[in-house]
């Protein structure tokens, strides 16, 4: 298949991932945040809160393709792709956190079944969130590797935690605008795992790719990248944020 973009060891294919990754190869280490199956801006929190503050017209803009119960089909494939096609390193998925679905318990528990599951990491994003009783705060990245015994680890401080706090990694929570993906993550949450999981040169792979945020977080890190998304006006976001990341110099 014809890459949609291709430059400076960063590739991005326009199309399903269930079809385009499988023809990949082998790949050194996955950061995705896959849609989490919220209805989002159909219905969902957001849209009310929308509604609620008259803003409607963000709702167009807002839904996101395969983001209702097709999720978790999703999910699963992604997992059992991990399992068979990385070469001996950690999938990092984003998901949700809290209810009243615990979709963060059923995601971690299949994610088991097909690796070993590592660790649940508590995103903090520092700013009350969306809702009326516990109101959502934070969101998790799940961890598992392929394989039993050492994960591929180069932090060599000993105090990763579990937790990542506001500020952490210059971490910082988005809102997004109007012409943002609705759900867009920080590029520092994506370089904080891709650092910790891989080396330059390295092939990391988002086959959801949104926005592109972790395309550019691997770019500013040197590292070879492929990203697969469904929608062109996302593959075209991400295209323009790439072509404004300076080039890293290989040692």
């Amino acid at each position: 298949m014809k890459p949609f973009y291709d430059r400076h060891g960063i590739t991005i294919y326009h199309g399903d991932a269930r079809k385009i990754a499988p023809g990949l190869g082998l790949i050194d280490f996955i950061f995705t945040d896959p849609p989490f199956g919220h209805n989002n801006g159909n219905g969902d929190l957001i849209a009310a809160s929308q509604k609620w503050r008259g803003k409607c017209k963000t709702k167009v803009w807002r839904t996101i393709k395969n983001d209702g119960p097709e999720a978790n089909d999703l999910a699963q494939w992604l997992f059992a792709y991990a399992a068979d096609s990385l070469h001996s390193s950690c999938c990092c998925c984003c998901c949700g956190g809290g209810g009243p679905d615990p979709q963060f318990a059923r995601w971690s528990l299949w994610m088991d079944e097909r690796m070993e599951f590592k660790q649940m990491v508590v995103w903090d994003k520092g700013k009350i969130g969306l809702g009326w009783h516990y109101r959502r705060s934070y969101e998790t990245v799940l961890v598992a590797q392929k394989g039993k015994g050492k994960t591929r680890w180069f932090d060599r401080t000993n105090r990763v935690e579990n937790i990542i706090r506001p500020g952490d990694y210059g971490i910082k929570k988005i809102i997004p605008q109007a012409h943002d993906h609705p759900t867009p993550k920080p590029v520092a949450l994506a370089a904080h795992f891709i650092k910790l999981h891989t080396r330059k040169g390295d092939l990391v792979l988002d086959p959801f790719l949104g926005g592109g945020s972790s395309a550019v977080a691997a770019k500013q890190l040197g590292r070879r990248f492929i990203g697969i998304e469904l929608e062109k006006r996302w593959c075209q976001l991400a295209v323009a944020r790439l072509e404004a990341t300076p080039v890293v110099k290989q040692a």
